[in-house]
């Protein structure tokens, strides 16, 4: 009983695997439109995006600065 469980399991694993590899070769892998969807107005964006997020931080302390030195 034992050894047929060990065959079984064998045989499971090896059908698995040719099944993995027939489905490999018949699909592939496609990535043409990976970039399709990128366009420089979005990079752009993006990129003006995170410099005002960037200097935001910056223009808040100095405006903090200045409002506080007008009232004290």
């Amino acid at each position: 009983m034992r050894n047929m469980k060990r065959v079984g399991a064998a045989v499971l694993a090896g059908s698995m695997v040719v099944a993995g590899s027939a489905m490999a070769q018949t699909t592939g892998t496609d990535y043409s439109s990976i970039l399709s969807g990128l366009d420089t107005s979005t990079a752009i964006t993006a990129i003006v995006g995170a410099g005002v997020i960037v200097a935001g931080v910056g223009f808040a302390k100095w405006a903090t600065k200045k409002v506080a030195r007008f009232f004290g």
